[in-house]
This record gives structure tokens, sequence and C-alpha cells, in this order.
């Protein structure tokens, strides 16, 4: 059930499209495919996401919540077919710390949704306040049914209404952790069908509400790169990358001279580093330290990163759970010489305040790493959002927190909270009517060399 502060928000909501139709033409909602979706935030800049159902000229309109005089708007662009008229429009010339009310804007008229379309711009908090708290919310594989591709006798996706409980715990952000959606084989060799598939998955009507007011930003892991067990020499890895681009307005999509769609984040005083294990990716040699995941380059760039960060928690997001000792295709012990190398840097380099998070599963779990001479280092894995979970699993994760294997439909809530000098993260896990399986809080200084 939605939350007292969204039903608020939904009735001012309703208010504004009452002032604003005696300003400029409504149209219905009905214009949109799907969106629009907030994405990343910073001090300055919000990009927002929409989908019309053909070309047209569509634009943005902005202003500080309650504060209409002051609107913005961004530039007018045409969504095009080919991308499967998907754009991202850009809020920028933002004030930092601050709430923000939108509209879209389809060929001169705007859009009429009955549900509040909110921002918000990253706090200028350093040496002037003590850090904000937030909560990000996490979600791992979601399908979307469609019967003509689907198996027979079967739906694998369902229980849709978790959108909105997702919602309804008020999170800042939200982290999709691979597998975002699920490719099937029709998808696979063409663009087109990469776009089929990304429409069809971001139009269910329970997300569109979650899209509007929160925060995201996504990782990829196998069913929304190509087939399993595709790797970085999938013949049409541009074509994946592309599609993802298109459909997710990260902050980046690689970073500086690596390729890939690795990114970085930030909100207030935590760093969130999104990992590629699809890119780089090459398990086809014999020999373990041939095989890799991350590849040397991408690894090495997060070591050199996780140094120069100077967050209270360091965040490490990727598709394929690291932590797990199990000799699993969906672990990283897959490429366990790489993996040895990562963990090894990680302590050689005393980098402590860490948490991965990892997907790629289909159940859920904490996994904790106890070293000697070494702070312990969590992982939490999502398992399955709407995609059918497993009803158990024979993985020797002799490193599994106990109580916390989930092997139902979830999502999981981090709100970051605390004074300055000890900060903390709580971790809630809940099932798909917002009930919570179980809750563990983490202090930073417990994670410190």
């Amino acid at each position: 059930m939605i939350g007292v502060n969204n039903i608020m928000r939904k009735h001012q909501s309703l208010l504004f499209l009452i002032t604003l139709s005696s300003i400029t033409r409504l149209i219905s909602a009905s214009s949109l495919q799907s969106g629009p979706m907030v994405g990343y935030a910073e001090m300055r800049e919000v990009p927002v996401w929409v989908q019309t159902k053909q070309a047209a000229q569509v634009r943005l309109y902005y202003w500080p919540r309650n504060n209409l005089e002051k609107r913005q708007s961004s530039e007018i662009k045409t969504t095009q077919r080919a991308d499967g008229f998907a754009t991202t429009l850009m809020a920028t010339d933002l004030f930092p710390g601050t709430q923000y009310a939108y509209s879209v804007e389809v060929d001169g008229a705007t859009v009429a949704l009955d549900y509040p379309t909110e921002f918000e711009t990253l706090p200028f908090f350093r040496n002037r306040m003590p850090p904000p708290d937030f909560t990000v919310a996490l979600a791992g594989a979601n399908y979307v049914n469609d019967a003509p591709f689907d198996p027979l006798n079967r739906k694998p996706g369902g229980e849709y209404t978790i959108y909105n409980e997702i919602l309804a715990k008020d999170p800042n952000l939200m982290i999709w952790v691979g597998n975002t959606l699920h490719l099937r084989e029709s998808d696979w060799n063409t663009y087109s069908g990469y776009v089929s598939r990304y429409t069809h998955a971001r139009s269910v009507p329970e997300l569109q509400p979650l899209l509007a007011r929160v925060h995201h930003s996504a990782i990829w892991s196998s069913h929304d790169y190509n087939r399993p067990g595709a790797d970085k020499h999938t013949w049409n890895k541009q074509d994946a990358q592309r599609a993802f681009a298109t459909f997710w307005p990260n902050p980046s999509y690689g970073v500086a001279d690596l390729k890939g769609t690795m990114t970085t984040l930030r909100w207030s005083d935590v760093d969130f580093f999104l990992l590629d294990d699809r890119s780089h990716r090459d398990l086809s040699y014999r020999l373990d330290n041939q095989k890799q995941i991350l590849g040397d380059e991408q690894w090495k760039w997060l070591v050199k990163m996780l140094k120069r960060s100077q967050a209270s928690f360091k965040v490490i997001v990727v598709g394929s759970p690291v932590l797990n000792p199990d000799k699993s295709p969906d672990n990283m012990t897959s490429a366990n010489a790489e993996r040895s190398k990562l963990l090894d840097a990680l302590k050689a380099n005393e980098l402590g305040n860490l948490l991965f998070v990892s997907g790629g599963k289909t159940h859920g779990e904490m996994t904790k790493m106890v070293r000697a001479g070494s702070p312990d280092i969590y992982e939490l894995t999502l398992g399955p959002l709407t995609a059918r979970p497993a009803n158990d699993t024979d993985e020797l994760n002799y490193f599994r927190v106990p109580g916390t294997s989930t092997f139902q439909r979830h999502f999981s809530t981090l709100q970051f909270h605390g004074p300055e000098h000890n900060r903390a993260v709580t971790i809630r896990v809940f099932d798909s009517a917002g009930d919570e399986l179980w809750t563990e809080t983490i202090l930073a200084n417990d994670l410190k060399f």
C-alpha cells in the first residue's frame, strides 16, 4: 500500500495539473509508451528518460517544488523509431540539495499523469553539515511475461505489484543489479530485438509511478546482455551496449579508456561503483589464471578508485557474486585467479568500508567473509525481483550469514544513517508484499582497517 507521503504527493500533482491547465494544453498519458523515468542525480543536473509511441518532439519542464514561477525547460528532442522512440532529456542549471517537480511535453502539450513526478539534486554538504541520511532500493532479476516468447504452460514472471511496495519504502535512489530484463532467443541477434524487449519490460503499468519519482541506475548481467553464457566474444555486443545506454541514463558507459558499461555514482557520503561483468568476460580458457570476468583493466581501475574514495561506505555493485566461495559458473569463482587477485589487492591496499552488492542468482543471501588481520567484508546478493525464484540451493556458501537465504521474490533497501563519526548502513530485505524478511545493521567503523 502506498504510504501517506505518496498520497499527499499525488494530490499535489493533481492540483498542479489544474494550475498548469490554465497556461498550457494537456494531453493523455496514452501518448507515452513508458516513463518518464528519473536517472542519476548530481548537484547541477538530472536526466529524465522518456519513451513515446511514435516519433514526437519532447521537452522537459522542471521547477523547485511548489515554486512554478521558476520553471525551466530542457532542449527539445525528437524521438526516433530506430531507438524505440526513447530519449533522455537533461534538467540543467539546477541548485544543490533541492527538491524539483517536473512535467513532460509531447508535441507541445503537457502529459497529464495522475502520480507525482519529482527528482532531487545532491546536497552540497562537505565542510558545511553532517552527511544527509538516505535510502537506496536494490532489485534483482526482472522478468516481464510475454506469452508468444515464453515457455509453454508456464509464466516465469509475476507479482508486479512489488514495484508499488518499493515505492512505498520512499527510497531516494534505486539500483537495478543486473538482469533488468530477460532477452529471449528472438531478441539476441538484432538491435530491433533488443529495443522491442526493453520496450516490453519498461511498459508495465505498475512500474510507472516508481520510475517517475525515484532516481534509477543499473548494471547489466547475463539476461540483458545476450544469450546465456555470452561473453566478450559476442559478435553484436555493440548492439547490447547501445540498447542499454538508450534505456538506462547512467552517468557513463565505460570510464576513461576502459570500454564497457561500468560507471560510478555518489549520494551523500557513499560512493557506488557499478561494474560490468559481461564486456570483458572470457571463461573459454582451460587454465584458470587466464579466465576473467571483470578483466585486468577493470578490477585494477576499481582498486585505484577505491583508494581515492573518502566515502563512509564504498558500495561495489556487480552482476556476479564475488565473495561466495562456491564453484558456480554464476560466481566470480569461475575465474578464481582473477577473484583472488582482486581480494588480495583490497587487503594489500588496506581498503576498508567495503560492501559488495551482487545479482545474477535465483535466490538471495548475505555473505560475510572474515579475514585475518583485515576487517570483515559483506556481500548482499539479490535474487529475483519478478523472475521465478528457486526453492532451494545446493551451493556450498560457507560464508553465508544464517537466516538470510531468500527463496521468494524480494527486494532490498540500504539505509545510510547515523552521526558523521560513525555512519551505519541498515540492510533490509522485503518480500513482494513489502513485509520485512530480515535486517542487519553494519557500522562503518567496524569495516575500517
